[in-house]
């Protein structure tokens, strides 16, 4: 090979590795301009709620609730929470399909859909969202076309199965948190998460379905079915199922 060849094979080399480290920057701009168009931050408040110990409910010395609750403060920060959901969905989605989460964020729809989930999902929330659910839709549902487009919207998210993973993830997360802080000695190696999920999951789906139904039709009880038609036609789309289960694989990683 002539000292040109040469010279024009190393020249090429270093454009692909240099327009390859800039694809990379600017995918990399986009996963943080979705992190904070999408509020993804707000979740942290659910994850830390799941974990953190309610004094009124488990019978357990004042030292290990404070010691677990001070864990998951410092465990699950706001930077080791955006730092693990970026890493995840730099694997889940293409530059292309954050461009179209963008634009769906960026939407007046997309605004008043997020503002609505962000609500529903809030932890200060609960207690309303219950209330709603037992004096309303426990005396009558919403219209049956109504219920049907709210059920088409959930298999569309594949809620059911999503909200099963999250809860057990979280569930698993917690006990093995406190065996941590309060070890147990009784012989008997710990299972691995995945079989400890895979236990809780029967117990969970049991319930699930009404409880899901419930929540959308409380989250999105504002929107008029024209609405929830274009959220559902996006639903559908690559960019918005990719996106779905990339949070909640990177939330079930972290619990």
């Amino acid at each position: 090979m002539s000292v040109n060849r040469k010279g024009f094979a190393v020249a090429l080399i270093i454009l692909l590795l240099s327009s390859g480290q800039a694809f990379s920057a600017d995918k990399q701009v986009l996963l943080n301009e979705l992190y904070d168009n999408a509020q993804l931050e707000r979740q942290l408040d659910w994850v830390r709620a799941s974990m953190t110990l309610n004094r009124e409910e488990y019978a357990l010395p004042e030292t290990v609730i404070n010691t677990v609750n001070r864990v998951v403060e410092v465990r699950y920060s706001r930077t080791f929470y955006r730092s693990s959901m970026l890493a995840t969905l730099d694997e889940a989605l293409s530059v292309g399909e954050l461009l179209r989460l963008l634009d769906w964020y960026n939407s007046n729809l997309g605004q008043k859909v997020l503002f609505l989930e962000m609500a529903a999902n809030d932890p200060a929330n609960r207690l309303r969202m219950q209330g709603y659910i037992e004096e309303k839709l426990s005396q009558q549902l919403p219209r049956t076309s109504r219920i049907r487009l709210i059920e088409e919207l959930m298999e569309t998210m594949d809620a059911e199965e999503l909200g099963t993973e999250l809860v057990a993830s979280a569930s698993v997360g917690a006990q093995r948190l406190l065996r941590e802080i309060m070890p147990v000695q009784n012989g008997y190696p710990t299972r691995p998460p995945e079989i400890l999920k895979a236990r809780e999951k029967p117990a969970i789906r049991k319930g699930i379905s009404d409880e899901m139904r419930n929540i959308y039709l409380y989250t999105y009880r504002s929107l008029p079915d024209n609405e929830i038609r274009a959220y559902l036609d996006f639903a559908r789309s690559s960019a918005m199922q990719n996106f779905q289960r990339g949070q909640m694989q990177a939330m079930a990683r972290m619990l």
